[in-house]
């Protein structure tokens, strides 16, 4: 898990060094700010997958930097501050930070809380240009970030269609793979699922086609989609 990009606001000098040379120290890209003016500038020039933020900084405070920046879907943000009272964590989650943690504290256990909430961007940035299908979450995601609700019955059919797309699988497949009596299913059933599931997807992209074969079954022909089964949602 190498090449994490991690930026730190801090306005002690001190402490700012410090902590660069550590978490550089234990393998990270780091950069420094020692406010919201400086910060901007760096993210104006490269991307950030982790936020390290004091809250007591000059300016603009960490509280109004983690709701200026909140973006789940890119950032996990760290507060990392001298301040202990529940007030001052419970608001910390509500502005957006990921996780909230009290100086002092301890080098190791910093850098484990960067690689764990790393994990949770990594795998969305790996599909940044791909249309994702995450399983557990229910939720078809396009390239550009736009998300798409499905059912339990939706995700099974289309999980299947995509794995191959311009393959055929026939009405029995599909029931099967829905834990449904082929036997006892009536032909409209399985045409009712798919043709929820065509409408719906259609109605989200055009590009996302699922055709139906006369006497043969469905295949999906729409663009390629990832697919994981984790259900991280981001």
């Amino acid at each position: 898990m190498s090449g994490i990009r991690v930026m730190i606001v801090e306005d002690n000098e001190d402490l700012r060094e410090e902590m660069e040379f550590q978490l550089e120290s234990a393998g990270f890209l780091v950069r420094s700010a020692a406010d919201s003016v400086e910060l901007d500038a760096l993210l104006a020039q490269e991307r950030c997958d982790v936020l390290v933020l004091d809250l007591n900084l000059p300016g603009e405070n960490g509280y109004s930097i983690a709701r200026r920046l909140f973006d789940p879907q890119r950032l996990c943000i760290i507060m990392l501050t001298a301040r202990d009272e529940i007030d001052d964590k419970t608001r910390g989650f509500e502005e957006g930070a990921d996780s909230y943690m009290v100086k002092p504290v301890d080098r190791r256990e910093l850098a484990a809380c960067i690689r764990a909430l790393y994990r949770r961007v990594a795998l969305p940035e790996r599909f940044a240009s791909e249309w994702a299908l995450y399983c557990a979450a229910r939720e078809l995601v396009s390239p550009d970030g736009r998300r798409l609700g499905l059912t339990a019955t939706d995700v099974t059919v289309l999980s299947a269609l995509a794995a191959e797309p311009g393959r055929t699988r026939s009405r029995q497949e599909i029931v099967t793979l829905l834990g449904i009596d082929f036997m006892e299913t009536p032909e409209g059933r399985t045409n009712t699922i798919i043709s929820r599931l065509r409408q719906k997807l259609t109605h989200f992209d055009p590009e996302l086609r699922i055709v139906s074969w006369r006497n043969q079954g469905y295949s999906y022909v729409g663009p390629s989609i990832q697919q994981t089964p984790t259900g991280i949602r981001v």
